[in-house]
């Protein structure tokens, strides 16, 4: 489970801001979207939510836990001298424009360890680097990476044992990456790199769920035919049938996959669905995707991964959670993730939506609840724990509050110069 997560001059990010899903006190109410991950230490809110107006910052802050992954998964690939893709500072200042970005993760793995990671780069190297781990209250080193070392001088901690740790790196290679992705390297750097990886599942918005031959598992199937029967689509069940068509030509798979993902893609994606419906004469008619509406197929398409993430104990980050679908659809998968007899394996739900709805003292408590704010360009990042909690109450409207503009993040409209553009008798200053 992620626990913080800071991010420095990424995109519309200029100065550092830190997204938090540390229960610091646990308070009375709802205290089942809390989980214990790491032996009852430190507690961690299951839920996320994010709030703010168009481009005020919200899918820039979930876009940097891609280049993190980025950067532990893929970077230890690149070449000798060539350019960090992810590279996206603040470009509206001319010192940050060239300056390093930098991110910081706390996490806990599904054993019960919590770390700490951060890394620090420029358009071509990687500046600073470093990993360490909680035995106690007090953090212990495993391996610190700074401007000028190379894979020789990189610094390790004692408690790090086991399998080899110094392995060559370029400079505009991550040592998690290369060492993570080593059969050859400790167990303890294999599990972070697997969490970081593997364990984080990130969606943008309009982006299709991925998960390979997941219709060949029948118990995963099963329990997908039912969650769309329960929540009224009307479907009874699904088939899948092998379609002829070029199904290479219809998607878009990055070079860098290994062959057998790409055929194993190419293949899953000419299996075509068909949706079963009663008829009034209790036979069954069956509708391709397209005859389905777009929120019932996002719905199925997301369905494989949220009940993995709530089984196997992932966290899933989703850029405009309900997008598409009822808002009704939106609160049932936040339910989920808080709901102890649902969610036993300590997942997470980090998330982006302008659904007020959810906005609610029964969902959420204030520390669950967080806005991105943009000014000059520059996004800021701020939760609602953060105010008076003399006047906001736990059981506070927050929604309602939120739309009356008592904590910002709304969009700000120029109503009388919107009307200027088509009546002309209407001054804009007017």
């Amino acid at each position: 489970m992620i626990i913080d997560f800071s991010v420095s001059n990424f995109r519309s990010i200029k100065d550092e801001v830190v997204l938090s899903a540390h229960a610091e006190t646990t308070g009375t109410r709802l205290l089942e979207n809390i989980s214990f991950p790491s032996e009852k230490k430190i507690g961690v809110l299951k839920v996320v939510g994010i709030y703010g107006a168009n481009a005020s910052g919200k899918s820039n802050l979930l876009n940097a836990f891609k280049a993190l992954r980025y950067m532990v998964a893929e970077s230890g690939s690149l070449k000798e001298n060539i350019q960090v893709p992810y590279y996206e500072p603040f470009v509206l200042d001319q010192a940050t424009s060239i300056a390093p970005i930098s991110f910081e993760i706390e996490f806990t793995l599904p054993k019960g360890n919590r770390y700490r990671y951060h890394i620090t780069y420029t358009e071509n190297r990687i500046l600073e680097e470093g990993l360490s781990y909680y035995p106690s209250s007090q953090p212990a080193l495993i391996f610190d990476r700074k401007e000028k070392d190379t894979w020789k001088t990189i610094r390790f901690g004692s408690s790090y044992k086991g399998g080899k740790k110094r392995l060559s790196f370029f400079e505009n290679n991550s040592y998690l990456s290369k060492a993570g992705n080593s059969a050859d390297a400790p167990e303890m750097i294999r599990d972070v790199y697997s969490y970081l990886t593997s364990g984080i599942f990130i969606l943008g918005i309009n982006q299709n769920a991925v998960k390979i031959d997941w219709h060949k598992d029948d118990d995963l199937l099963q329990k997908v035919n039912k969650l769309l029967s329960f929540v009224d689509t009307g479907i009874d069940g699904i088939q899948f049938v092998e379609d002829d068509s070029d199904a290479k030509a219809d998607i878009v798979i990055p070079d860098r996959f290994p062959e057998e993902i790409k055929n194993a893609l190419i293949k899953q994606h000419k299996k075509k669905a068909f949706f079963s419906h009663k008829t009034s004469g209790e036979n069954e008619a069956y509708f391709e995707e397209k005859m389905e509406s777009a929120g019932t197929i996002k719905l199925y398409r997301l369905a494989p991964i949220l009940i993995d993430a709530l089984k196997y104990g992932y966290t899933l980050i989703l850029d405009e959670l309900d997008n598409s679908m009822h808002p009704f659809i939106g609160e049932l998968i936040v339910k989920l993730f808080n709901d102890p007899r649902v969610n036993k394996s300590n997942a997470q739900l980090i998330f982006s939506t302008h659904n007020i709805n959810l906005m609610s003292p029964d969902n959420f408590r204030r520390d669950q609840v967080w806005f991105t704010e943009k000014k000059d360009g520059v996004s800021t990042l701020y939760s609602l724990d953060d105010f008076d909690k003399n006047k906001v109450k736990p059981s506070s409207p927050f929604g309602q509050w939120y739309i009356e503009g008592r904590f910002d993040a709304i969009p700000r409209i120029n109503y009388q110069g919107i009307l200027s553009i088509f009546d002309e008798k209407v001054g804009i200053d007017a």
